[in-house]
């Protein structure tokens, strides 16, 4: 939606209401003769009074005009143009500063962006939801929308014909690995991070460490993917197995692993693969106390390569 109306085109103009139910509305023009009431769609009507909104700042005036179209969309079906006008809302609320309403709107929208694989509209509003995690101070949100920012195929060609790019900037290889060596260093509390009063609000600390779920509808399955095979189609108590766990990352940057355990349903079973080259935290070797440690020379995942590990189960029942 492209809205350019200078002052000297806005001068003379000015919109009419419909006079009956249906009516189009009217755009009238002045002229040194004759005023002259030309032919005004519904659509160009409310190009024009988002325009003039946007011309005297009046986001209220804005966000009214868009719900109104976001809940007409919504009741015809048509998802695209719904969170289109969802977007919009959200910016709108972003930029007075209520990030509640900015982020009810924008997960609105990104929830399609994410079906239909729109990578570009994905960064730009993936940017909004993660300044607005910043903002209120919602570390595991944070880094969701950050490790997902990083893990998606997008680069800098992608954003030649969108001018728009939103908090994040536009897409580029070089701001995916900027963005994942944030998150990384977040979560690794390396020193110096956090640098700002905004970011002391998502520092870890071993009373509330963060977990994050990637499951099978999860967002987060763009950035990581596991799976575990076993070598024999069915395996009898008591009688050793072998399975293969592999990796995948698709971050643009080498994401280094502590440890990985590996649990079933009986816990006898359970072990743990620590890299060789890491020493155990404190967190780690709580959680091996009950489980077999199994050494691996080194658990660094490349973009886009699967890694695979071959280990033996022991004593399952």
């Amino acid at each position: 939606m492209s809205e350019a109306f200078s002052q000297g085109e806005s001068a003379g103009e000015s919109v009419i209401a419909s006079g009956y139910v249906g009516q189009f509305a009217r755009l009238l023009e002045q002229s040194p003769d004759e005023a002259v009431l030309q032919p005004l769609t519904d659509e160009d009507f409310i190009r024009y009074a988002i325009a003039e909104g946007k011309r005297f700042q009046d986001s209220f005036e804005i966000i009214a005009l868009l719900k109104k179209s976001y809940e007409i969309y919504t009741g015809l079906k048509a998802l695209r143009m719904a969170s289109y006008c969802a977007f919009q809302m959200a910016k709108e609320y972003f930029s007075l500063g209520e990030i509640k309403n900015a982020k009810q709107y924008f997960n609105y929208a990104v929830s399609l962006y994410r079906h239909e694989g729109w990578t570009t509209l994905l960064w730009e509003i993936l940017g909004y939801l993660r300044e607005c995690s910043r903002r209120d101070g919602s570390l595991k949100e944070f880094v969701e929308y950050s490790l997902e920012m990083a893990a998606l195929p997008v680069s800098s060609g992608d954003s030649v014909a969108y001018k728009e790019c939103g908090p994040a900037g536009p897409p580029s290889f070089q701001k995916r690995e900027i963005i994942q060596k944030e998150v990384v260093g977040l979560v690794a509390v390396e020193s110096g991070f956090p640098s700002s009063d905004v970011e002391k609000n998502l520092r870890i600390t071993g009373d509330s460490p963060l977990h994050l779920e990637i499951d099978l509808v999860s967002p987060l399955r763009v950035v990581l993917l596991a799976s575990v095979a076993f070598h024999e189609q069915a395996v009898k108590p008591d009688t050793p197995a072998k399975i293969t766990v592999s990796l995948l990352s698709h971050l643009p940057a080498l994401f280094e692993i502590d440890a990985l355990d590996v649990q079933f349903n009986q816990s006898e079973c359970n072990f743990t693969i620590q890299n060789s080259q890491r020493t155990p935290s404190a967190v780690n070797s709580t959680s091996q106390d009950s489980y077999r440690v199994e050494s691996a020379p080194a658990l660094v995942l490349s973009t886009d390569k699967w890694l695979r590990l071959t280990y033996d189960v022991k004593s399952c029942r």
